[in-house]
């Protein structure tokens, strides 16, 4: 899975609207800055009000990763779009990050990815030569503690005299990394459970298996984003392939699919009210 937080053009002049001076302290913008951006689902740059939760984080799966791509992955690289705010400059700008501690679950450098300062991840960090946004590549890795449960990888911007750490609204991160099937970071936003049941990891998986899409986070946005009749016809082809695959197994001498817990597994839409 590969979460791209997209960048913004001309961030100086969007961002010093008169909109968003409530919510952003007022900076120097003679000193070159880094931002993360974010778009809404009409791919419209979102401001500071505009703002959702689900934005400021991106959830990695090896599991899904591996799932979607067809093989087993123990490393993978996550890479996530930046803007600058300040001139160009006629030469390759370097780009580091740094980790911010949340005081729980935090991923360890070298245990659950490669560290910032690691000379070959630092030599794809950077800002070409008079362009105002690049990909900024982050790589995880899959220990065994993951196994256990996720672990939070909160980052921002390093000082490091080409840059400093823009807007505090867009200059902070955090990757949820884990080895289990997760629920995607906007599956709520998207109202995901009214239109699919209510998520579990065995749904998420089948999910995948039987469309042959990677039901991401990248691959929600896209699909609400789209046509809501095909989200009503698939809402509803689930349930239908379902019943289909329960038939099968049961003609085959199986039980049909259940949850952990034993519960058999259900499509059927929760209630909007």
């Amino acid at each position: 899975m590969k979460r791209l937080i997209h960048t913004l053009s001309a961030l100086a002049c969007l961002l010093a609207t008169a909109s968003c001076e409530k919510d952003l302290t007022p900076i120097v913008l003679e000193e070159p800055r880094l931002n993360f951006i974010y778009y809404n689902y009409n791919g419209e740059v979102t401001l500071a009000e505009d703002i959702e939760e689900n934005m400021l984080e991106t959830a990695y799966s090896f599991a899904l990763r591996s799932a979607t791509v067809g093989e087993e992955l123990t490393t993978d690289t996550v890479w996530f779009e930046v803007g600058t705010m300040g001139r160009l400059f006629d030469y390759d700008r370097p780009v580091e990050l740094e980790q911010i501690s949340t005081g729980e679950a935090d991923a360890v450098p070298g245990v659950h990815f490669v560290p910032f300062d690691d000379p070959q991840l630092l030599s794809k960090s950077f800002i070409p030569a008079n362009q105002n946004k690049a990909l900024i590549p982050i790589v995880v890795l899959r220990d065994a503690s993951l196994d256990d449960g996720n672990v939070n990888l909160q980052f921002t911007f390093k000082d490091n005299g080409y840059f400093k750490p823009g807007y505090e609204a867009f200059s902070t991160h955090t990757l949820v990394i884990s080895s289990h099937m997760a629920k995607p970071a906007n599956w709520d936003t998207h109202y995901g459970d009214n239109n699919f049941g209510t998520y579990t990891e065995l749904k998420h998986q089948l999910m995948i298996e039987w469309t042959g899409n990677s039901w991401d986070e990248d691959y929600l946005d896209e699909l609400f984003a789209g046509d809501s009749n095909y989200v009503t016809y698939l809402s509803q082809w689930f349930i239908e392939k379902l019943e289909e695959e329960n038939q099968k197994r049961l003609d085959a001498g199986l039980d049909i699919y259940r949850e952990p817990d034993g519960e058999p597994v259900s499509f059927d839409p929760e209630p909007w009210y």
